[in-house]
């Protein structure tokens, strides 16, 4: 298509800003004719404000209209210079406009332009409001089979009364995050994407450690359940390495001893016998011949002993090495580990969460879920909104449904709210948000993370996030984690942003969106209280 197929209701000549006068591998500047041609004008219902920036241009070039966004816009200083503005001869001054080429008209839409690029002298315009609409349709870089579109999702910053509309895999293709400081408005972006999401069909599992979306979704829309009321878990199906997690063990001793422990009260269990394995003055060929008895069926124990077997592995070998006998200095040692397992289960429910009710079973839901068409709430707050519960919580569903196959499930969605606080031990490669992150996309399992602190989500996660939606950030730390994923002169915005304002980049967007997300009627219990 030509140019002059867009501005066939006003002569383009009055949308002309000059020429191309330097192309670069980055961005390309443009020469004014002169000063007069930045002046604001209006022009039917097309209102033009050229001496700013964040407006598009089109470029008339011999490969094909390409698409901009200008960034810069300067005036040299000279004293000649500000003679000339001053006497108002606006015709000798000669502003020069910095650009950022999009895309490339191809076939009705803008695409990447690849290696094409603008070329000295190409002219360029300021884009009328039919230009504009073609970027618009353009901005996903993927056509998808299903027409279906989450629409209304936001408005547009530089279009007035301009909305996004996306289908649903350019957001959540390769995942999506949702980052910014407290009060930024991530919240009320997160909410209006699962609210759009929900009102179109589509399934959602939602991880609540901390019970804010209780109230946001009614049992209409989708299923419930209550960790500890109506889901529970043999407790022999924690892994130990989520016991570690519950427990927030350290890199030390503790996950060792909590391993004992735990074999310990299995042989207890499989015995029928109660309370701890007194392991003072006892043999060690006695003791290792009972744990050696323990199979892959003998996983059971009474959780309620733990912190008493704990102390009760506080024991040595005896000079002989034939015998066991109790150590103060591991007893000291233990006491710690006893003190944090002892806490976390009279300050928690838990223990509630521990049943061997078939009915009831957690992962059986979970797999009814994977396969079916409705989505899922979780609420894990009533066991305890302890991060290591969360953590545990989250690994667990996480590493049950990597394991699918890809027949076993019926795409979905898997939203998880301040993600930096169950990932703090992420960076190993047996997490299973981690394996979802890397593998869950060719099963159809797609993550909706969000998070205040993206420097403290782990590279190995951040790096699998194709979509961000960055609100206001302000720490130098903060922003740095999230450069390579912006163009550089979007990031120094990003301290400037509203609430309720965002950038939105994607590698399946043609290029960053200014966006502002409204919010959600749906009850949200996230409020912070007045002092």
């Amino acid at each position: 298509m030509r140019i002059d197929d867009f501005y066939n209701e006003v002569d383009k000549s009055n949308f002309y800003l000059g020429l191309i006068s330097a192309v670069f591998r980055e961005n390309s500047y443009v020469q004014v004719e002169n000063l007069s041609l930045l002046n604001h004008r209006q022009l039917r219902l097309e209102q033009l404000i050229p001496n700013t920036i964040n407006y598009f241009v089109v470029i008339d070039s011999v490969r094909g209209l390409f698409i901009g966004e200008v960034y810069q816009t300067k005036v040299s200083s000279s004293d000649s210079i500000h003679e000339s503005v001053h006497s108002g001869r606006k015709e000798n001054v000669f502003p020069e406009i910095g650009i950022d080429v999009i895309g490339l008209l191809n076939d009705d839409k803008f695409k990447l332009a690849g290696f094409k690029s603008v070329g000295i002298t190409d002219k360029v315009y300021i884009a009328n409001k039919q230009l504009i609409t073609k970027y618009i349709h353009s901005l996903e870089i993927n056509e998808y089979k299903n027409p279906l579109r989450l629409k209304n999702l936001a408005t547009i910053d530089e279009f007035q009364n301009k909305t996004l509309d996306l289908a649903p895999n350019t957001l959540f293709d390769r995942h999506l995050m949702a980052v910014g400081t407290t009060n930024s408005g991530k919240s009320t972006s997160a909410l209006s994407i699962l609210d759009n999401m929900i009102k179109s069909g589509k399934k959602i599992l939602i991880i609540d450690p901390t019970g804010e979306y209780k109230r946001t979704f009614s049992n209409d829309e989708i299923n419930k359940l209550t960790l500890g009321d109506d889901a529970t878990l043999p407790v022999g199906q924690i892994s130990l390495s989520q016991w570690e997690r519950i427990f927030e063990t350290n890199e030390n001793t503790q996950g060792a001893t909590l391993g004992r422990a735990i074999q310990s009260l299995r042989y207890q269990k499989k015995e029928g016998l109660t309370g701890v394995l007194n392991k003072n003055d006892e043999k060690v060929s006695t003791v290792d011949s009972k744990l050696a008895s323990l199979d892959v069926i003998n996983t059971s124990f009474e959780i309620k002993d733990l912190p008493k077997q704990i102390q009760a592995e506080a024991v040595q070998l005896n000079p002989r090495g034939d015998k066991y006998t109790t150590n103060s200095f591991n007893a000291n040692t233990n006491n710690w580990l006893y003190e944090k397992v002892h806490y976390v289960l009279q300050k928690t429910k838990l223990v509630d969460f521990f049943d061997d009710s078939s009915s009831k079973n957690l992962l059986t839901k979970i797999d009814q879920f994977v396969s079916g068409d409705k989505g899922l709430y979780i609420d894990s707050s009533t066991i305890g909104t302890t991060d290591g519960i969360g953590s545990m919580i989250i690994d667990l569903i996480s590493n049950h449904i990597i394991n699918k196959k890809r027949d076993e499930v019926n795409p979905f969605v898997m939203y998880i709210d301040e993600v930096h606080r169950y990932t703090q031990d992420a960076a190993n490669y047996t997490s299973g948000l981690i394996s979802i992150a890397r593998e869950g996309r060719k099963k159809g399992i797609f993550l909706f993370l969000t998070t205040q602190n993206p420097k403290d989500v782990p590279d190995i996660l951040l790096g699998q996030i194709g979509t961000m939606i960055i609100h206001r950030l302000t720490h130098s730390e903060e922003l740095k984690t999230i450069q390579n994923l912006v163009k550089q002169n979007t990031l120094s915005q990003i301290k400037k942003l509203n609430q309720g304002e965002a950038i939105l980049t994607s590698i399946n967007l043609l290029n960053d969106i200014h966006v502002h997300f409204k919010k959600s009627k749906r009850i949200h219990d996230n409020g912070t209280p007045l002092l």
